[in-house]
């Protein structure tokens, strides 16, 4: 079955949106999902057509253990790579200026057929993009999934991407 571009993640999406109502009943963070504003294109009262008014930032934003978090969650069906160009240049950048005033930045990767996720450090995902953006490979290789803490259940949190941030 394919699942349409846009609907890619949706489920990975909503188990960090459960781990982040987890979190929150222990008191341990308080992450939101950062909403995409969407224009909606009407002929009366039918909606015709809608598309995103304007580039998103990430998809989370909030604060843990006091510290400031911001990342991105991706998903990708790939099983050897996932393509550095999932990531979008304006979502780069709002990480890096994120982590420019002290946040704690990163990306979680599903690999969804494998059903495994890491926790890739924003330093390690911009290093792969300019190497990309310098035409280097297009993606970082599953065997470097290795270097990087892989995301799990625990402390009864669904998938408990703190833990591999240390909080």
């Amino acid at each position: 079955m394919k699942i349409p571009h846009a609907n890619r993640g949706k489920s990975f999406e909503q188990i960090i949106e459960s781990s982040n109502r987890q979190y929150q009943l222990k008191k341990w963070a308080t992450v939101q999902k950062v909403p995409n504003p969407w224009r909606v294109i009407r002929r009366g009262k039918q909606i015709v057509s809608a598309h995103p008014e304007k580039k998103s930032t990430v998809d989370f934003v909030g604060v843990a253990h006091g510290k400031a978090i911001a990342f991105d969650a991706k998903s990708t069906r790939e099983t050897t790579r996932f393509p550095i160009g999932n990531i979008e240049e304006h979502q780069m950048r709002f990480l890096k200026n994120y982590q420019d005033q002290g946040g704690t930045c990163f990306v979680l990767i599903e690999f969804a057929k494998l059903n495994e996720t890491y926790f890739v450090p924003f330093d390690s995902v911009l290093d792969y993009w300019n190497k990309a953006m310098t035409g280097g490979r297009k993606s970082i290789p599953y065997k470097d999934m290795g270097q990087f803490p892989r995301v799990l259940s625990g402390r009864g949190i669904a998938l408990d991407y703190l833990a591999a941030v240390g909080l």
